[in-house]
């Protein structure tokens, strides 16, 4: 079910990141971090309280070191406990990965950044000349002027603002850039992903699409009067593996365009809009606290891989102004 960011807190779990460098080599010592650096903080479950949540995990990032902890419970009025490696909806933390593949492809020249989306693919509008400048800088910066995400399939995706001349959140243009990528390279998001930082960083228990080895760690949402609601991820992933055994091609291959076939046959009743669809390059992201932060590691430059240090200093370049004290870069 489609959220807004200020119900997100009172609908899910929660997954918290703290990430604390003392260096950005990767040859910093990978000693033995401590067995636990929040267990005994007696705040957590006033926090918990607070946010109304029945559980949190928190990854610790000390230079090559991730401690990974879980507080409460997985489901409202369940005795399952969270840990460090329950997998939780991560949400808008979808977004810097999939950035970071961007940023990957931009390195070896498959897509360029100040280059107009519209050469790379009809755009969803296009009578709209404002979106026609549109580049895939303006979208990780979320300056494109597309708005966040439409729930109604007879609204025009319109750019509301010239591209780069303000911040203005966009899951759209994330999910826009989602399918230039796929035209792009010929993979989909599940594959892509998985070849260019889950299985590099030995982040197994994420996906951006449901899978069933994920299920038995799987966090329950809740609504904000405190009921269990089931993840649409899972719902999705389940439904989409029998279509996909139907059509005769694995999920693991599906692009967008698969996706918009799927859907109605998966729920007649829903649009078939991005805001919708999965795997979402914006927000699907299934993650464990341990998972995310070995990504975290790795753009600080941390850890066994390399390379993730390189794409960070790129990413992190202020795209466009939020106020005097926020930006936004390429994905962060």
């Amino acid at each position: 079910m489609p959220m807004n960011r200020r119900n997100w807190l009172a609908a899910s779990s929660s997954m918290v990141f703290a990430a604390c460098s003392r260096g950005t080599s990767s040859a910093i010592s990978s000693k033995s971090a401590p067995a636990s650096t929040h267990s005994g903080d007696s705040e957590i479950p006033v926090l918990l309280q607070l946010a109304s949540v029945p559980g949190m995990a928190i990854a610790t990032v000390t230079g090559a070191d991730i401690v990974a902890e879980g507080f409460g419970v997985r489901r409202v009025g369940g005795d399952d406990k969270v840990t460090g490696d329950t997998v939780f909806e991560a949400a808008s933390l979808s977004k810097p990965v999939f950035a970071s593949i961007v940023m990957q492809l931009t390195a070896e020249g498959v897509i360029d950044l100040t280059r107009p989306l519209a050469d790379y693919l009809p755009l969803p509008n296009p009578s709209d000349d404002r979106a026609k400048a549109i580049t895939a800088t303006h979208v990780l910066s979320h300056s494109s002027g597309w708005r966040n995400w439409r729930n109604n399939k007879d609204t025009p995706l319109t750019a509301d603002f010239p591209p780069g001349s303000r911040f203005s959140y966009s899951g759209e243009g994330y999910f826009f850039l989602q399918r230039v990528v796929e035209k792009l390279t010929g993979k989909g998001l599940l594959r892509l992903s998985r070849e260019r930082i889950f299985e590099p960083l030995g982040m197994t228990s994420s996906s951006y699409l449901w899978r069933p080895e994920l299920d038995t760690r799987l966090a329950t949402g809740h609504s904000n009067r405190g009921d269990p609601v089931d993840s649409s991820n899972a719902r999705a992933g389940k439904a989409f593996a029998g279509i996909a055994a139907e059509m005769g091609k694995p999920l693991d291959s599906w692009t967008a365009d698969d996706v918009e076939r799927a859907l109605p046959k998966m729920d007649a009743a829903m649009p078939v809009l991005p805001n919708y669809m999965k795997p979402n390059a914006a927000a699907s992201l299934l993650t464990t606290a341990r998972d995310y932060g070995t990504f975290v590691r790795w753009l600080m430059g941390n850890g066994p891989v390399h390379g993730g240090r390189a794409l960070l200093d790129r990413m992190a370049v202020q795209r466009s102004t939020i106020n005097d004290a926020l930006g936004w870069g390429s994905g962060i």
